[in-house]
């Protein structure tokens, strides 16, 4: 199931959303129909949260089913809060980059990381429970914000690749395609948040643009 939407007026949902299979956190001030959206559409519980006192959850959190990483600076009473209503496994990642959303791409069978945090390899590999490699993508070192994936499927920019997207697939394990979303907008993680049973993307997402969203990212494996 695909869903267009705005959240706190912006189509750019990867930016202040994040989702895995079992819950998804948002921004705080979305209203309950589009949270009973959002649930009904991801299969998820959903919790409404700041992360260090900001609304841009999708940019500071990473992670699969097996837990949530954290930026440093997140707030304890915010740290709390996911570990305790999400009962999920939470671990700050102590770097100074705090833009995990962007910097890690990762379903619950592998995790491709930028450069630029390649230090903290084996700590994301032991908490998310899945191999890691550190690359680019499309040339771009910010892999989070370029690309989304989900146990199905993983959409990357239109420059990257099929040498890259191979590579991609077989860290993955997952089908790799090209997309845009929101009207021709190439970094499509900051546009959509997917999982295996959903995706809530952009309202300014064209037609064309949500079939080729159907066909990678809910692809039946």
């Amino acid at each position: 199931m695909i869903e267009k939407m705005s959240l706190g007026g912006t189509p750019f949902i990867g930016i202040v959303a994040f989702t895995t299979e079992d819950f998804t956190i948002t921004r705080t001030d979305v209203n309950q129909d589009k949270i009973g959206s959002i649930s009904s559409v991801l299969g998820t519980s959903v919790l409404q949260s700041s992360i260090a006192r900001t609304d841009l959850v999708g940019i500071f959190l990473a992670g699969n089913s097996n837990g949530i990483l954290v930026p440093s600076l997140i707030e304890e009473h915010e740290m709390v809060a996911i570990e305790e209503s999400l009962s999920c496994n939470v671990m700050s990642l102590e770097t100074k980059y705090t833009a995990l959303g962007n910097l890690i791409l990762c379903n619950d069978k592998g995790c491709v990381i930028s450069p630029t945090i390649s230090s903290m390899k084996d700590d994301i590999s032991s908490f998310l429970g899945v191999p890691v490699e550190e690359g680019i993508i499309g040339g771009f070192k910010n892999v989070g914000s370029v690309a989304v994936a989900t146990n199905k499927g993983c959409l990357v920019h239109p420059n990257t690749s099929q040498e890259k997207m191979d590579w991609l697939s077989e860290i993955l394990k997952v089908p790799v395609d090209h997309s845009t979303a929101n009207k021709g907008v190439g970094y499509i993680g900051g546009c959509m948040i997917a999982n295996s049973k959903g995706v809530v993307v952009g309202d300014y997402s064209t037609g064309p643009e949500l079939g080729r969203i159907d066909d990678v990212l809910m692809e039946e494996e």
